[in-house]
């Protein structure tokens, strides 16, 4: 049984147990996942736990099939997959980009300015890992001006995903578009310290285009 921390939610202590028990293989694809069982296991009610299962049949860690119940879905992204996400990233960040053009210089933007420069220095460096590291935190860092919690989890959840279950090729899309997407951060640097935000839609979309000429 996990070790319980004062504060911490059932729900979440439960999801996080069903979670780990997928992503090491433990529970393999098509594993039923019993309530009752994990009741007993975790020495809760089941009303955490059957919130949690309905939270990972949302995150995709599940499938919910009628009359039989929760199943473990195949987690693993692949290039076809790993696209059809980052056209939600490319949506969220065409709305983050709508709100600084509408509020112009009331949102701070040093931040985003930062983590684009942190991605340049380490594709400079060669040092890819990192480099693969900060992108997703620009990306972060640039969707949260929305002020949204939901998108903000849902962003951090689709990349902690993606580390989590892509193939080694959808790993490599970022790290073989690397220099393309330091040059269109730069330019995207220019543009937020210009406040010419309407530029920014069009870096972003040939980031995409790039990755999607290294994937196929």
């Amino acid at each position: 049984m996990p070790k319980i921390a004062k504060g911490d939610r059932l729900e979440n202590i439960a999801f996080e147990y069903i979670k780990n028990k997928i992503t090491t293989g433990e529970y393999p694809t098509g594993y039923r996942v019993v309530e009752a069982k994990l009741s007993q296991e975790l020495n809760m009610s089941r009303t955490p736990i059957r919130r949690a299962i309905i939270n990972l049949c949302h995150s995709g860690f599940l499938v919910h099939q009628y009359n039989r119940g929760a199943f473990v879905q195949n987690t693993e992204v692949t290039i076809t997959e790993f696209f059809s996400r980052m056209k939600l990233v490319e949506l969220l960040m065409y709305e983050s980009t709508e709100k600084l053009v509408l509020r112009e210089d009331y949102v701070v933007v040093d931040d985003i300015i930062e983590i684009a420069e942190k991605v340049i220095q380490y594709e400079k460096n060669r040092e890819y890992e990192l480099m693969r590291g900060a992108f997703e935190d620009f990306i972060c860092a640039f969707i949260g001006k929305l002020n949204n919690d939901y998108f903000n989890r849902v962003i951090q959840d689709l990349w902690n995903e993606i580390n989590d279950n892509a193939t080694k090729e959808v790993k490599l899309i970022i790290v073989s578009a690397s220099d393309r997407i330091a040059e269109e951060l730069a330019h995207m640097i220019a543009i937020l310290k210009s406040w010419d935000y309407e530029q920014l839609k069009k870096c972003f979309q040939h980031i995409m285009n790039a990755m999607i000429l290294i994937a196929f």
